[in-house]
């Protein structure tokens, strides 16, 4: 019985490490004065199971650091970064790459995050 206490411990502290955020230079140089970029999170709900979906968006600092929602993530000396409390869980331990692309003159922000991470952690992948 000791071993198995031991195993979780081990397995739990393992995945304890806090994300890490990059964000490229073409990223930090798209994002507007006063902005930060969030990890957000909308609630799905399909079947009997309840799962979300994970976004990447831009939005007023103030926005982000007034909202108990959003807890703010390290991106070393880059530009803010915060995630919403939802998420936080399926971010711990990963080291996260951000950039920026214009699309017919629209920044679009994107991630090292896998497209389905929401989904995946919610069937327990």
């Amino acid at each position: 019985m000791e071993d198995v206490a031991v195993e979780v411990l081990f397995m739990g502290s393992a995945q304890s490490r806090p994300p890490v955020v990059r964000v490229s230079d073409r990223a930090q140089a798209e994002l507007r004065a006063g902005e930060a970029l969030v990890i957000d999170w909308t609630g799905l709900a399909f079947c009997c199971a309840v799962a979300g979906e994970i976004s990447l968006r831009p939005t007023t600092l103030k926005e982000a650091q007034r909202s108990s929602v959003y807890v703010p993530l390290w991106s070393g000396d880059g530009p803010l970064v915060f995630a919403h409390r939802r998420a936080y869980p399926m971010l711990v331990g990963r080291d996260i790459e951000v950039d920026c692309r214009r699309r017919l003159g629209i920044r679009s922000f994107s991630s090292s995050l896998p497209p389905d991470l929401g989904l995946r952690t919610s069937f327990g992948r």
